[in-house]
């Protein structure tokens, strides 16, 4: 039997953990990549022609072994998304290699590679000298950001501004798209001055700060939400946004995935149970 039909790789499950496994391949050298996604009955064989093709299967010593004779290597991370598709980041280093004359890669170090709303690009962080790889918006999720904020503010529509925070402060906390929270606070805040000036802004907590820190002078009111006395809140009353951890894959097998999912579909449970 082929060696490439025994490949049975994890299918991740979580978007945060399927971006951390792309930036830290881009990070180690894999830096030339094709991202798209595939029909679920056709994942088996794109996984077994990339172990055929490109060697997606291939071991460490194998690897190591190409590396020293200046050949490429290519490894390849799935997704099982919320359309219940898979979505795929196939992955190349330098050198001679077959994807590079067969793909349409991209070389993450000279632009941005695009996730859904995600791109993952080099940026220089506040006190550091050299350029990050980090993920961040897109500009048009970004610029939709300001947009939804500007209505909610100019509407002071309640229940939208507290989902608002709630939806801001949830988001993956990778250090660009951290920084792009606190431009969108900055923006926030000089547009409520203008428009609702001391109204004051509820405000939600998406990780119970109350329990492990104070919040001066936000008050819960009787709709269940916080706020503060008037206008919008200081920089010692804003929701907490963590740091994006190393997560463990998870996930599971690609075959056992699909087993289980047939299995679901025949007895007619939803596909996506998560």
């Amino acid at each position: 039997m082929p060696r490439h039909s025994k490949f049975n790789p994890t299918v991740l499950l979580g978007k945060t953990v399927y971006l951390q496994r792309i930036q830290e391949a881009v990070a180690a050298g894999y830096c030339h990549a094709a991202l798209g996604t595939v029909p679920l009955a056709k994942a088996q064989k794109l996984v077994d022609k990339f172990a055929e093709v490109y060697g997606v299967n291939r071991g460490k010593d194998e690897r190591y072994r190409r590396r020293a004779q200046g050949l490429a290597n290519a490894t390849l991370i799935l997704r099982f998304n919320e359309e219940a598709d898979i979505d795929f980041a196939l992955l190349v280093t330098e050198g001679e290699h077959a994807a590079h004359h067969l793909e349409k890669l991209k070389d993450a170090r000279r632009e941005p590679l695009r996730y859904r709303e995600f791109e993952l690009a080099l940026l220089t962080l506040p006190g550091r000298s050299r350029p990050t790889l980090t993920w961040r918006w897109d500009t048009a999720t970004f610029e939709g950001w300001k947009t939804r904020l500007h209505l909610h503010t100019a509407h002071y529509n309640r229940s939208g501004l507290y989902q608002a925070w709630f939806s801001l402060y949830r988001v993956p906390g990778f250090a660009g798209i951290r920084r792009q929270v606190g431009e969108l606070v900055s923006y926030w805040r000089r547009d409520w001055q203008q428009l609702r000036r001391d109204d004051p802004c509820p405000v939600c907590y998406p990780h119970d700060e109350f329990r492990y820190r104070p919040l001066p002078g936000m008050v819960r009111a009787e709709d269940g939400r916080y706020y503060p006395p008037t206008g919008f809140p200081n920089t010692r009353q804003l929701p907490t946004l963590y740091y994006v951890r190393k997560q463990k894959s998870g996930g599971q097998p690609l075959r056992q995935l699909l087993a289980s999912l047939s299995e679901y579909t025949e007895t007619g449970v939803s596909k996506r149970s998560d």
